[in-house]
């Protein structure tokens, strides 16, 4: 088994903001989407789209906050994403994982989800 994508439900002003900063940020492209009944976007990672954004107050039945505590993404170099980040005003931290050879950054985008960007170092 393998994770697919992550989908992320907002309002749709907060949804541009969400998909502009995950294009800007982590460099993921815009692509395909088949026509739901809810607008959004797909954006692609590696040629696949790993984040899902649709156009909604809630996701479906959950009408509360979620358990999730964020979505890791892994990357080569987290330099490039740490200073687009402070171009853009957003709070990072940056930590090493002990025992582990293994730099993370830590953010939160648009919308409130933490976001975790992992670095073999």
């Amino acid at each position: 088994m393998q994770l697919d994508h992550f989908n992320i439900t907002a309002p749709w002003s907060q949804l541009l903001q969400v998909r502009d900063f995950y294009t800007n940020v982590l460099g993921l492209i815009e692509g395909e989407r088949p026509n739901l009944k809810n607008n959004g976007f797909w954006l692609y990672g590696n040629g696949k789209p790993i984040v899902h954004l649709m156009e909604g107050e809630v996701s479906e039945q959950q009408a509360t906050k979620p358990y999730l505590d964020h979505m890791a993404f892994l990357t080569e170099d987290l330099q490039p994403i740490k200073q687009q980040l402070d171009s853009m005003g957003v709070a990072s931290e940056q930590r090493d994982v002990p025992g582990r050879n293994l730099r993370q950054l830590v953010f939160f985008d648009p919308v409130g989800i933490k976001v975790e960007v992992n670095a073999l170092v």
